[in-house]
């Protein structure tokens, strides 16, 4: 696993989402309102829409297109229409600095 740098803390408010890239995947980092930081595939399972243009519901992304949701923690769907859950990512946080793992 590479572990890689894709925000500061300062870039992205609580109960937002951020697009990010780490090592060519796109995550969609999200700043849920328990104050943690969560990574999320950004392509949405259901049609390939980015889930960083969505809304945050708790732990929940919701997709911007058709309302398929996903949890932050285990990328299980929890709303339909997607059937088939995202990929999450460790996430920590160093400093002032947000850090992904992603596979090498």
């Amino acid at each position: 696993m590479a572990k890689v740098r894709v925000a500061a803390t300062s870039e992205v408010a609580v109960d937002t989402l951020k697009r990010v890239t780490a090592d060519g995947q796109e995550i969609c980092l999200a700043h849920a309102e328990d104050g943690n930081f969560y990574a999320i595939g950004d392509v949405c399972t259901h049609e390939e829409f980015l889930l960083s243009l969505g809304e945050l519901f708790g732990l929940d992304v919701e997709c911007p297109q058709h309302g398929s949701r996903f949890n932050l923690k285990t990328g299980a769907v929890t709303g339909l229409p997607a059937v088939v859950p995202a990929k999450t990512y460790p996430v920590s946080v160093e400093g002032g600095d947000v850090f992904v793992e992603v596979p090498d």
